[in-house]
């Protein structure tokens, strides 16, 4: 009976462990895509910055 438990603890812990991987990796995954968007913007407002500066005597 107890061989029954640990076989099903182990199960669990291993479905456990799965689903925090795949919560760490979507969470990754959408810092990835922030920062990416933080960084097209950055250059976006760069360049729209260099484009001001020219044109103000």
């Amino acid at each position: 009976m107890k061989r029954i438990f640990t076989g099903i603890g182990a199960v669990l812990l291993t479905i456990l462990k799965w689903i925090a991987m795949l919560i760490l990796g979507a969470l990754r995954l959408s810092l990835e895509l922030v920062k990416v968007t933080l960084l097209l913007f950055s250059l976006v407002a760069r360049v729209f910055l260099v484009f001001v500066r020219v044109g103000t005597p």
